[in-house]
C-alpha cells in the first residue's frame, strides 16, 4: 500500500513568506529607482528622503479567518508637496491675494497662481518593477525550498 503525505500547511507557509519577501524586494527596488530617477531639481533632499516603505509587507486577513493576500505600502511620506510633483497641478493662494516665492535666479516672484508640471517619480518606478513581482516571489520560494 502506498501512502500520500500532505505538506499543504508547510507549503502554504513557505509561499506566504515568499510573497512577503517578494513584495518587500519589489518595494525596495521601486524606492531605489524613484530616488535615483526623478526629474525635479533636488535642492534640499527632503522629497527624495521621504520616499520609503510606509508599511512593510504583511499577510492581510480576509473574511472568516481566511488569508486574502500580502500587502505592503511605499511612497512619499510626510511631504505636503509630494503629490503635486507626482501628478502636477495648479497652486492658488488660500489666505492671501497672491503667492510669493524665490525663483531659481534668486529674485522674488509674485503670482496669482502657479502651474506645477507633472514630474512623476513613483509611478514610473512602479511600472518598471511591479511586473517583476512574480519572479521575485518565485525566487524567494525556491530559495526557501533549496531550489525544489
Amino acid at each position: 500500500m502506498m501512502a500520500l503525505k500532505w505538506y499543504g500547511k508547510q507549503v502554504s507557509e513557505k509561499m506566504r513568506k515568499a510573497q512577503i519577501a517578494g513584495v518587500n524586494a519589489t518595494m525596495g527596488a521601486c524606492i531605489t529607482d524613484a530616488k535615483r530617477n526623478h526629474r525635479w531639481n533636488n535642492r534640499t533632499g527632503v522629497l527624495e528622503g521621504s520616499i520609503g516603505i510606509a508599511e512593510p509587507a504583511a499577510v492581510q486577513g480576509g473574511k472568516g479567518g481566511v488569508m486574502s493576500g500580502v500587502r505592503g505600502v511605499w511612497g512619499s511620506k510626510d511631504v505636503r508637496y509630494a503629490l503635486i510633483h507626482e501628478l502636477g497641478g495648479v497652486i492658488k493662494p488660500v489666505r492671501a491675494k497672491a503667492l510669493m516665492f524665490r525663483a531659481d535666479d534668486g529674485t522674488f516672484v509674485v503670482a496669482k497662481q502657479v502651474t506645477i508640471p507633472e514630474r512623476p517619480y513613483l509611478r514610473p518606478a512602479a511600472d518598471k518593477h511591479y511586473p517583476k513581482l512574480a519572479k521575485r516571489i518565485r525566487r524567494a520560494f525556491e530559495a526557501s525550498s533549496g531550489g525544489r
